[in-house]
């Protein structure tokens, strides 16, 4: 008989509860009837008793926030579940962007059935590994933040369950292949991710001045050593070579001039130090 696997829903509205209890049953045969939870209490209560594997969260609860919960689980030393959060279309943005830094998967209500499985299915091959204190350590140091947090850790969904965990300062850039994405780290090495590279996009861009270069090439701006723009060169300080498309190499220009002029302002000695950019 193949294993099955013990799930809890946390969310405060009953009827929202017991939908997303009806679709996991119809949809989601490894997993036994969930249990549910109503508040952090409960919630908190629960989990310290009942071994589950993976934990439908959602975000705003009574009294505080599916994170309150987690730090009282980690304070106590209880996570080892997979956790998938459930949340509105109206959730902060930096808030997301703490969730996709640390790889847990999120659903929108109303959840999308596809989505669903697929977020079930990833949860139950993560679960052959360990990663959940680290995840959620990244999680939670990030949470709040609107900017970059105690952390530039970010983590990354590789193949068959594996989460690898970067320094942001290592990547020199990413490179789009259709649903996947390839992540060129400073030592050499080379990392197949499962998520396309607008998964990660906005928010590297918004956090750590990473460049789109072209439709399929995000550049960490700390690498960059040249931009030939009559060529469409980026060239990086090891000496690789990558190419602008025309649309994005234009927008690319603009902002290193805007960001050459900002340092001139603050500092006029700027400018002789970048003018290799252009």
């Amino acid at each position: 008989m193949d294993k099955t696997f013990k799930a809890l829903i946390v969310e405060d509205i009953a009827n929202t509860s017991d939908y997303i209890k009806q679709r996991i049953i119809k949809l989601c045969s490894a997993i036994d009837i969930p249990d549910q939870a109503f508040n952090i209490e409960e919630a908190f209560e629960m989990i310290q008793e009942g071994n589950y594997d993976i934990i439908f969260l959602d975000i705003q609860l009574p009294k505080g926030t599916g994170f309150d919960l987690l730090n009282k689980l980690s304070e106590k030393g209880k996570i080892d579940f997979e956790i998938i959060f459930i949340t509105g279309e109206s959730e902060k943005e930096h808030t997301l962007r703490a969730i996709k830094y640390s790889a847990i998967d999120f659903l929108y209500k109303p959840l999308d059935d596809v989505e669903l499985v697929i977020a079930v299915n990833k949860a139950i091959e993560k679960l052959k590994n360990t990663y959940f204190n680290k995840q959620i350590k990244l999680l939670l140091d990030r949470v709040g933040h609107e900017k970059v947090s105690v952390t530039n850790k970010i983590a990354f969904h590789l193949h068959n369950g594996v989460i690898e965990f970067v320094n942001v300062q290592e990547i020199k850039y990413l490179q789009a292949d259709g649903v996947i994405s390839y992540i060129f780290l400073e030592n050499g090495n080379k990392l197949t991710i499962t998520k396309n590279l607008g998964y990660y996009k906005d928010m590297l861009i918004a956090d750590y001045n990473f460049h789109l270069i072209s439709n399929s090439l995000l550049v960490n701006h700390e690498f960059i050593y040249r931009y030939n723009h009559n060529e469409l060169l980026v060239t990086l300080k090891d000496g690789s070579k990558l190419y602008a498309s025309k649309r994005f190499g234009k927008e690319f220009k603009n902002s290193l001039v805007q960001n050459k002029t900002r340092k001139s302002l603050k500092n006029p000695l700027a400018f002789l130090w970048e003018k290799w950019f252009i």
